[in-house]
């Protein structure tokens, strides 16, 4: 674990410098906690390991320092502070100053202990925190027509329909197609009928609309497993339309 003096911080899109306050210092696992499916195999030794590569929850700790002028002022906006940090019911976004370009998504999991702010100017916050380090940049490439489209993902972490929550990573396709037949990383998405509109594939949550609407009974080839963005070098190929293709996604790291 990393355990450095960070500064200032963001949370909910909201400045800690805000409230008079810094990190003094942050704990977060190099890797999140591997998902090891095993079982264990009857009347022989060991056990068998699935093959994958998912994770589990973080565990981010903070320790918060108050800067301010005095306690007294500081019991005045306590209560303030307690809102802005204890958000148990969402996934917010943190960022830290330390790598500015990236966010996590975190839910507080620990009391804020007031009394011991009051006293020492200072509380640990522990949060739970999805796996993989969010690029606070989405990215967003357009193509023209039809062919071979090449784009590098900076992340070091593939997107997919397996991606945790927060995770985006759509393919869309704007004009009119004949026989439509999309290929990338070796995953095929086609259309079954002639049209026109704006056709979006949804590779995280495994949907596809037309115009808004619901078109995933027309699809062909993997909709099982939709398309994937490896760390590094993509390639996308589209054949059958006439017009523009959209790749947006968010970069995520280990």
């Amino acid at each position: 674990m990393s355990d450095i003096m960070i500064g200032s911080f963001s949370y909910d899109g909201v400045e800690s410098s805000e409230f008079d306050l810094v990190c003094r210092s942050v704990k977060r696992p190099l890797l999140p906690l591997a998902k090891i499916k095993r079982v264990e195999l009857p009347g022989a030794s060991g056990s068998y390991d699935f093959p994958g590569s998912e994770y589990g929850l973080r565990s981010l700790s903070m320790r918060i320092l108050y800067i301010g002028k005095d306690f007294f002022e500081l019991r005045g906006r306590a209560r303030k502070i307690a809102a802005w940090l204890g958000k148990p019911e969402t996934w917010t976004k943190l960022i830290l100053n330390d790598e500015p370009d990236k966010y996590y998504l975190v839910r507080i999991t620990s009391d804020l202990d007031l009394d011991a702010f009051f006293e020492l100017g200072s509380v640990t916050i522990t949060f739970d925190c999805q796996p993989f380090a969010y690029s606070v940049l989405e990215e967003n490439l357009t193509f023209t027509a039809s062919g071979n489209h090449t784009f590098v993902n900076p992340g070091t972490r593939e997107i997919n329909y397996r991606s945790p929550q927060g995770s985006k990573f759509t393919v869309s396709l704007t004009g009119s197609w004949t026989n439509l037949a999309t290929n990338m990383n070796g995953n095929q998405l086609g259309y079954s009928t002639a049209g026109n509109g704006t056709l979006i594939f949804d590779s995280v949550n495994m949907e596809a609309t037309l115009g808004g609407v619901n078109a995933f009974e027309r699809l062909t080839g993997d909709y099982n497993s939709f398309f994937k963005v490896l760390p590094g070098t993509n390639t996308l190929s589209v054949t059958g339309l006439t017009g523009t293709i959209n790749v947006s996604y968010i970069p995520m790291w280990l």
